[in-house]
């Protein structure tokens, strides 16, 4: 109830109540000449850099003297391995580009050879053929001292019986998968 019988005015009366504005007020001149200088940038006014201290001035000279002595740094042996390797693959690569170039060649040589070759067939070929012409063989023989057999060197032999011939080494009694397997040898001979 005590509460109650307080006045609206009682309420803000403790220490840490603000009563009113907490906006600062400017007087008109101040308020001018800010607005004068609102969109000029003066750093050094505006902005003050603080005295540095002895210590922040010594640890950033360590550091600049850091940054400018750096330590020679090592190549990693892994990264040594991996370009070796990759030169080598390179060399492997080139002596296979060289082989199979070596290997073209060669076959350009020989399909030139393949062609000569069969121009050489076909010339042999015709000379083979003329040689057995029936003219030549003919005048070879007569030349030879060959005749033709007359009447009386020519002798007919007739033979009782009929005309039939026995292979030897064949039977009769094979069956059917014998001679198939037979025949299949015969083809492969």
């Amino acid at each position: 109830m005590a509460a109650s019988r307080r006045t609206a005015g009682q309420r803000y009366r403790r220490v840490n109540a603000v009563e009113g504005n907490l906006a600062r007020k400017l007087d008109s001149r101040e308020l001018e000449r800010r607005l004068e200088s609102s969109g000029q940038l003066d750093f050094d006014r505006q902005y003050r850099r603080r005295q540095e201290t002895e210590a922040e001035r010594r640890s950033r000279q360590r550091a600049q003297a850091k940054a400018a002595v750096r330590p020679a740094q090592r190549v990693s042996a892994a990264a040594v391995l991996g370009f070796l390797s990759v030169a080598a693959l390179m060399v492997g690569l080139l002596v296979c580009y060289a082989r199979i170039n070596a290997v073209s060649q060669s076959i350009v040589k020989m399909k030139a050879e393949i062609s000569q070759l069969q121009e050489e067939q076909a010339v042999l070929l015709t000379q083979y053929e003329r040689s057995f012409d029936l003219t030549t063989v003919k005048a070879a023989a007569e030349s030879a001292g060959m005749n033709q057999p007359s009447e009386s060197q020519i002798f007919y032999i007739s033979l009782p019986g009929s005309d039939r011939a026995v292979a030897y080494g064949d039977s009769e009694s094979e069956g059917l998968l014998g001679r198939l397997i037979r025949r299949i040898s015969e083809y492969f001979r």
